[in-house]
């Protein structure tokens, strides 16, 4: 019985069958999470680039046009920018033309375009790149930042993007977002 555990030690130790499959059962768990790292970065980027290009195409819309200069007009753009940037159920949006009009939407449908200010009025962008809607100044008036009072387009959108590994540069929790701010004249 010993000669013949010896010869089936030697005989199996110099046998290699087998071992790719044992490296590969090692391997295969750090090669499945680098895969989903992968994908989920990629699907983020995605998200985000998808979204960022409705909004950059619905800035270039509102840039394209005339400047509105009646409530009207300011609703008209307001709905249109609106159109462009509609998704789907897990989106959100909104417009907000010179502080006048704004319209949103939730996913599902957009609000009428409400608002009550006045459309004639100019705003300053703040140090911390925000308008400042609540303080109408003259027009070509120097803004404490160092810009010039104007009338602006809000654009801002969120989609939602379920990470495996949250906490990565593209998404904040579980959405991604993209905005814009537009000087109109």
């Amino acid at each position: 019985m010993n000669r013949r555990a010896t010869w089936m030690i030697r005989k199996l130790r110099g046998d290699t069958r087998g071992s790719i499959a044992v490296e590969f059962a090692l391997v295969a768990p750090v090669l499945m999470i680098v895969l989903a790292g992968v994908i989920d970065i990629g699907s983020a980027a995605y998200a985000k680039l998808s979204l960022q290009s409705r909004v950059t195409t619905a800035g270039e819309y509102a840039l394209m046009r005339p400047v509105p200069e009646s409530q009207d007009e300011f609703e008209d753009l307001a709905e249109k920018v609106m159109g462009l940037l509609q998704g789907g159920a897990l989106e959100t949006a909104n417009v907000v033309v010179n502080n006048a009009v704004s319209v949103e939407w939730d996913g599902s449908s957009s609000t009428e375009p409400s608002g009550t200010a006045d459309a004639e009025a100019y705003y300053c962008i703040g140090s911390d790149g925000e308008i400042a809607w609540d303080l109408e100044v003259e027009r070509n008036t120097s803004c404490p930042s160092g810009g010039v009072a104007g009338q602006y387009v809000q654009i801002y959108a969120t989609a939602g993007h379920v990470s495996i590994f949250p906490g990565y540069a593209f998404s904040d929790g579980d959405t991604v977002s993209a905005r814009a701010i537009l000087r109109l004249n």
